[in-house]
């Protein structure tokens, strides 16, 4: 159906009370998940920093300065335009990067008794305590709690755990359709009865940590030099048409008969698909998908996305509004790089570029640098000239916007293109696919390193396109590590994951093959490029990559008529199962196929990549022992087939710390 596009008040922390122990708030909130909340618990209560109720009756007012807080629906007093909304937000500092079961707890005193209903939502926009009013109000986004029925003086909880992820600021917006009006206290004019939010966690010491390594808190990690990105893909976003995955546009994509057929001839038009989720009833289900993403990226270390901008009457490319207002609504620190796409012909106009980038003039979540300019990254910059590019920049200016240029290479190994030097702020280039060429972009960067200049490493998982039946062989997790691995010898500036979600050829966001395990991999190695040391390996993981069936495996040629998946360059295809360990001590990992079983003695603490070749017919599983017994075992969940009846090239991955596996 859609044809892929490509490139060939004060905010202020008031007070901070933090307590340990196994009861207490802890207790009292309800864990939507069933998960187990045993070990040492932290609490880390705040009161609300800001807080403002705004009237429909009264649009132009604020209420900034009054005692109490307001909520009541449309019909409000019987009014027919009466409704009243609350806003609050808290700061939340000095939870760890490597907390578990994170669960919230919004706290609100009533001051009066009423039966009424009170939701609290996420808000997407921003807002001042002095200034806020109903006209000048934000927008509000999805129920996250309700409560039911409020006494006077007395306490209630609301459980907001599904919009707290652990450091940083946030706002709630409090709603109700009830014509009586409930009123609650504040928080700075009546002390200890106003608004709190309290935030509890285990640490390491819980059984089932997700990662197996302790992470930095977010803040810790942002204050590095150091940035991480993600190359951001518009035409492929958490939900192309919020409808039942099973009936969707990404279903269709996947299903060879599917997009009325169009890509039958070669098994679909995808092998892969984001998680998915059920339909959102909320008409703004585009920016809250955006800030499910925002959240997945700030959870592997990132700082923000590069977002390949232009405007089109394909939708899909439209949504640059709604990425920047999901990333201020989750968390102003995450940044997004406009990669404006431009014409390439000789001669063309850069009018449209300055047009579409102009959209975004003043937005507060563009990436800018110290000088304040905008920085823009676009793909293959090459197309053009310097001087095209330099003149797009002075009409930019004109219109009161200054920018600066990243440029991002098709490919380049750190040799010439010295003509771009004084026009640009940085070199990078497009992604590594395969890990014989990984090391081309560590000598890029020492010699950007040498002019002077900020690199921006490429970081590259695989790149299969069902849609032409190319692939490039990655060697399972190879080309992955290899590219952080240069990233970290080369001392890159920065790095960008090529791409986040571009599902027709390479993507790293959590996926449905996939799930989270780029995710875990690439926080491990964003911590180390940050932090500059390999994080130590606080618990075991395992994890596997491999293809379903062997690059040569049989296909039926009478429904795969295209032909079969060709390399275009590079060596040739590589059929490996790989276990990729992440050990705190000593052991041996075990890969079983079947009857094939192979073995490998680890000495020591680190991360071990064991591969063996595939055994078609089996399911492998994977284990770690210790002492002659079962530490870790996991069985992957992708059976290799001796025949397909379509070629599926892309890597299949999976696993974690004992308690994901």
């Amino acid at each position: 159906m859609f044809p892929q596009y490509r490139r060939v008040g004060v905010v202020a922390l008031i007070a901070l009370v933090v307590s340990t122990g196994t009861s207490g708030t802890a207790a009292s909130v309800k864990d939507p998940l069933s998960a187990p909340l045993s070990g040492a618990r932290t609490s880390v209560t705040v009161p609300a920093s800001d807080d403002v109720f705004v009237s429909q009756a009264e649009p132009a007012k604020s209420f900034g300065t009054a005692t109490w807080m307001s909520v009541c629906g449309t019909t409000c007093g019987s009014a027919t335009a009466g409704q009243r909304i609350a806003l609050t937000r808290f700061t939340i500092s000095g939870v760890p990067g490597d907390a578990e079961n994170v669960r919230a707890t919004l706290e609100l005193t009533s001051a009066r008794t009423t039966a009424t209903t009170v939701s609290a939502r996420t808000v997407t926009g921003g807002w001042t305590e002095a200034a806020t009013t109903w006209n000048t109000r934000p927008a509000t986004g999805a129920v996250v709690a309700t409560h039911s029925g409020f006494t006077a003086d007395g306490t209630v909880e609301l459980d907001v755990s599904s919009a707290v992820t652990g450091d940083g600021t946030y706002s709630f917006a409090l709603t109700q359709s009830d014509p009586v009006t409930t009123v609650l206290y504040s928080s700075r004019e009546t002390g200890d009865r106003g608004a709190k939010l309290t935030v509890t966690y285990g640490t390491g010491a819980t059984p089932c940590a997700a990662l197996p390594f302790d992470k930095p808190s977010v803040a810790a990690l942002r204050a590095s030099e150091k940035k991480v990105f993600g190359f951001y893909f518009p035409p492929f976003p958490v939900s192309i048409d919020n409808k039942d995955p099973a009936k969707d546009q990404y279903a269709s994509w996947l299903d060879p008969a599917g997009s009325s057929g169009l890509y039958e001839d070669r098994g679909g038009y995808l092998r892969d698909r984001p998680l998915t989720r059920p339909v959102r009833p909320e008409p703004n289900w585009r920016q809250l998908d955006f800030e499910t993403e925002v959240r997945q990226a700030i959870a592997q270390g990132l700082d923000g996305f590069i977002y390949e901008h232009h405007t089109s009457s394909d939708q899909r490319w439209n949504q640059l509004p709604k990425l920047l207002a999901a990333a201020q609504a989750v968390d102003p620190g995450f940044k997004i790089i406009l990669s404006p796409d431009f014409p390439t012909v000789a001669g063309a106009s850069s009018d449209t570029v300055v047009s579409d980038v102009l959209l975004a003039k003043g937005h507060p979540s563009l990436f800018t640098l110290p000088g304040g300019s905008v920085l823009l990254a676009p793909y293959h910059i090459d197309r053009q000239s310097p001087s095209w590019w330099r003149t797009a920049q002075d009409k930019l200016a004109a219109q009161g916007m200054r920018t600066s240029l990243m440029t991002i290479f098709n490919y380049w190994n750190g040799a010439g293109r010295t003509e771009w030097d004084p026009y640009v702020y940085g070199h990078s280039s497009w992604g590594a696919n395969r890990p014989e060429v990984t090391d081309a972009f560590r000598r890029a960067s020492e010699a950007t390193h040498a002019r002077g200049l900020t690199y921006m490493a490429p970081i590259g998982f695989e790149d299969t396109r069902a849609k032409e039946l190319h692939y490039w062989e990655a060697q399972n997790s190879s080309t992955l590590r290899g590219s952080w691995q240069a990233a970290i010898d080369g001392d890159a500036d920065w790095a960008q994951l090529v791409t986040w979600n571009d599902y027709g050829e390479t993507h790293q966001a959590p996926s449905k093959v996939r799930g989270n395990v780029l995710a875990d991999v690439n926080a491990y190695y964003t911590t180390w490029f940050k932090t500059g040391a390999a994080p130590e390996i606080a618990r075991d993981a395992l994890y596997y990559f491999h293809r379903s069936h062997k690059a040569g495996a049989p296909y039926d040629t009478s429904k795969q008529t295209a032909g079969k998946f060709t390399i275009p360059a590079g060596p040739g295809p590589v059929d490996e199962v790989e276990l990729l360990a992440f050990v705190k001590e000593p052991g041996r990992l075990v890969v079983r196929q079947g009857d094939d079983v192979r073995t490998k003695d680890v000495t020591g603490a680190g991360v071990v990549s064991f591969k063996v070749p595939m055994v078609p017919g089996t399911t492998p599983v994977f284990e770690l022992q210790r002492g002659g017994a079962a530490v870790q075992t996991l069985r992957s969940e992708t059976p290799i087939t001796p025949s397909v009846t379509y070629q599926d090239m892309i890597y299949h991955a999976g696993g974690g710390t004992a308690c994901a596996s």
